[in-house]
C-alpha cells in the first residue's frame, strides 16, 4: 500500500557524481551557508585582486558593486559584470539544482538613481553579453566535503574557494581586456 512512497527519483545527474546527502532536504541548509561561502570568497579575492594593483603602485580599479542575496551574488566592474545564482525548482533538493556563474560585457548591476525613481527617468541601459559561463552542480557526501562539479562531468570537483578564484579571475581578466 505505501510502496509508491519508497520509489526514489532516479536520475543521471544523482547518480554517480553525487551522493544520498546532496538528494535528502539536510542538504538545502547546508548549500545555503556554502553558497555564502562563495560569495564570500569572490569578495575576498576582489579585495585581493584590486590591493594587488594598489601594491604594485599602479593605479587601482574602480570599486565594484557587489550586491548578494542568499542564492545570487553579482559584481559589477565598471564595463564588465560576474553573476553566480543558484538555480533550483521550490520544492526540490539540492540535487535538482544548478550553480550558474557568467562574465558579461555591459551593465548588469543598474545603478539606482538618487532621489525618487521613475521609469521613464531610467535611461535605456544596454543588453550585456555573456563573454564566459560555467554550470555546475553540488557534489557532496557531507557540508565538510562540499565540492562544485562541471554539469555532466564527474571530474575536477572544485572547493568554493577555488571556483572563486577562477571566477574572480575571469571576471578580471575581461576587466582588462576592455579598459585597455
Amino acid at each position: 500500500m505505501l510502496d509508491h512512497i519508497a520509489v526514489r527519483r532516479t536520475d543521471v545527474r544523482t547518480t554517480d557524481v553525487r551522493s544520498d546527502f546532496v538528494t535528502s532536504y539536510r542538504a538545502t541548509a547546508a548549500c545555503t551557508r556554502e553558497l555564502g561561502r562563495l560569495h564570500d570568497d569572490i569578495a575576498a579575492a576582489l579585495t585581493a585582486w584590486r590591493d594587488g594593483f594598489a601594491a604594485a603602485g599602479g593605479s587601482v580599479p574602480e570599486e565594484p558593486v557587489v550586491r548578494r542575496s542568499p542564492a545570487r551574488c553579482l559584481v559589477q566592474l565598471g564595463p564588465v559584470a560576474l553573476t553566480v545564482a543558484w538555480l533550483q525548482r521550490a520544492q526540490g533538493t539540492v540535487a535538482d539544482g544548478e550553480l550558474l556563474a557568467v562574465v558579461w560585457r555591459g551593465e548588469v548591476a543598474v545603478r539606482t538613481p538618487q532621489g525618487f525613481e521613475r521609469s521613464y527617468d531610467r535611461a535605456g541601459a544596454s543588453s550585456a553579453t555573456a563573454l564566459w559561463e560555467t554550470v555546475l552542480v553540488a557534489a557532496a557526501e557531507s557540508e565538510t566535503q562540499w565540492r562544485w562539479v562541471p554539469a555532466g562531468e564527474a571530474d575536477d570537483p572544485m572547493s568554493s574557494a577555488a571556483l572563486a578564484v577562477q571566477c574572480v579571475e575571469r571576471l578580471c581578466a575581461a576587466y582588462t581586456e576592455h579598459t585597455a
